[in-house]
C-alpha cells in the first residue's frame, strides 16, 4: 500500500486518537493536582518531630518512588482490591497509581525545597511568636514552592510519559486507541509513528517551559516573606 494512502486511512481514525489524547491529558492533570497535595503531606511528615510519623512518611515515599509505574498500576488494579475489598475502575486505578508515583518524587522535591530555606528565617519567625504551622504556611512553603517550580514541571513531564502504560489495564488513552487502530488496519508503523510524534511534541513543549521557568524564577526575598507573614 502506498505510504500516502496508508496515512489517508489513518486520518479516518483521527477522532479516536484525539479522544485517547484527551484521556491522557485528563489522567495527567488529575494526577498531578492530587500529587501536589499528597507530596507536600509526605514531605511535612518526613520532617515531623514524631519518629513514627517520619518513619511512615519515608516508607510511603520510598515505596512510591522506587516501584516501577507498570508494577504500581497492576498492583493497584488487581492486588489492592484483595487487601481493601474495594474494587476500582481501570481509570481510577490508573490515577491512584500515577498519584502514588508522583507523590514519591514530589515529596523529595518538597523536602529539598523546605530544607533549602535559610535557617535564620525559622529563628526570626520564632522571635515573632509564630507557630510552626503558620511558619510553614506563610513563609517556608511559599518560598519552597517557587524554588520547586522547575522540578514540578519536570515531574509533569514524567507523569505524562507514564500514562502511556495505563493501556495495560484497558484505559482508553492514546496508546490504547493506537493499539485498536493497529488491530483494525495493520498499519503499525504509521500509527505508532504518529503517536510517538504526538508524545514527543507535547513533551518537548513542556520541557521548553521547564527551561524557561528555570531561567526566570526569582527567589522570594526572606525579609519580605517574614514581614508579609507577621
Amino acid at each position: 500500500m502506498p505510504l500516502a494512502r496508508s496515512f489517508d486511512i489513518l486520518w479516518e481514525y483521527h477522532r479516536i486518537l484525539l479522544d485517547g489524547l484527551a484521556m491522557t491529558f485528563e489522567l495527567t492533570l488529575i494526577s498531578i493536582v492530587i500529587a501536589l497535595i499528597t507530596g507536600v503531606t509526605c514531605a511535612l511528615g518526613s520532617l515531623a518531630r514524631w519518629r513514627v510519623v517520619r518513619w511512615i512518611s519515608v516508607v510511603v515515599t520510598e515505596f512510591c518512588r522506587n516501584t516501577p509505574i507498570l508494577v504500581l498500576i497492576i498492583w493497584v488494579h488487581y492486588a489492592l482490591p484483595e487487601i481493601t475489598g474495594i474494587k476500582t475502575s481501570a481509570v481510577v486505578s490508573s490515577i491512584i497509581a500515577l498519584v502514588m508515583q508522583s507523590t514519591g518524587y514530589l515529596s523529595e522535591e518538597y523536602r529539598a525545597g523546605i530544607e533549602s530555606i535559610d535557617k535564620g528565617q525559622y529563628e526570626a519567625s520564632k522571635s515573632l511568636g509564630m507557630t510552626y504551622a503558620r511558619l510553614m504556611r506563610r513563609i517556608v512553603l511559599p518560598q519552597a514552592i517557587v524554588r520547586m517550580i522547575p522540578g514540578i514541571i519536570n515531574q509533569l513531564v514524567v507523569l505524562f510519559k507514564s500514562t502511556s502504560v495505563v493501556s495495560i489495564i484497558a484505559v482508553p488513552d492514546l496508546m490504547y486507541h493506537a493499539n485498536v487502530i493497529v488491530n483494525d488496519t495493520y498499519l503499525a508503523m504509521q500509527t505508532y509513528t504518529v503517536v510517538a510524534l504526538t508524545y514527543f511534541l507535547i513533551i518537548f513543549g513542556i520541557s521548553v517551559l521547564v527551561r524557561i521557568a528555570s531561567r526566570r524564577i526569582r527567589f522570594i526575598g526572606p525579609s519580605h516573606a517574614i514581614l508579609q507573614a507577621a
